[in-house]
């Protein structure tokens, strides 16, 4: 299994045990990404995600600890204690991104099974990542993220679908999100448009990985 490293782009993605559902409701959604936003924002840059009923693809990169501790001192004077993992500390300790992935799926497991009564685990044991190998392979791999709800036939455009990160990257509005480095890749809003529909007509059914 491809090891998490500081400093790297990936493709992380998961999906249900057994195929089942991960997302229940529309509030299990947006419980998953207060969740993840709590865990994982010190330790990675995000750049798009993509939430889907029985599973969901993240494209992240790892921050060093030199920046891990930056991106501290900054939000620690602006959130209150409780907005994020390790807000209660002085000052921060080096977040391994795998652990905190743990995390964020242990307790998003735990709240699911109390709202629904069952027990046992909801997602599958490890969850995947495959590191980025080069520019074009994660521009690729941003719109794949995004092209996911169309390949499943759950919308047919983008923008109309309300549990991916596509129309807020658009907005430029999420300060989560690492909005403007994606659009600069692409080389501009048109071009990330022209870019998406390239990519929904023409890709094969070879590039997903689900």
């Amino acid at each position: 299994m491809e090891p998490l490293k500081e400093g790297h782009f990936y493709h992380i993605f998961n999906r249900g045990v057994n195929r089942t559902s991960i997302f229940f409701s529309h509030s299990d959604y947006k419980l998953f990404l207060k969740k993840y936003w709590f865990y994982m924002y010190i330790p990675c840059k995000t750049y798009c995600w993509c939430l889907l009923e029985n599973h969901f693809h993240l494209l992240v990169k790892i921050r060093e600890y030199q920046e891990q501790e930056q991106i501290f001192q900054k939000i620690k004077r602006i959130y209150k204690t409780g907005k994020f993992f390790g807000d209660h500390y002085e000052c921060t300790k080096p977040f391994k991104a795998y652990t905190q992935f743990s995390h964020l799926f242990n307790s998003y497991t735990k709240s699911i099974n109390t709202q629904r009564n069952r027990s046992g685990t909801l997602f599958e044991s490890t969850f995947k990542r495959k590191k980025i190998l080069d520019e074009n392979h994660l521009l690729n791999v941003a719109c794949y993220i995004h092209r996911n709800p169309i390949h499943h036939n759950i919308i047919n455009s983008y923008n109309s679908y309300p549990f991916s990160s596509f129309i807020e990257i658009l907005n430029m509005k999420n300060p989560l999100i690492e909005h403007e480095n994606l659009i600069k890749r692409f080389g501009g809003k048109d071009n990330f448009l022209k870019a998406h529909e390239e990519f929904r007509l023409l890709l094969g059914s070879e590039f997903y990985l689900e």
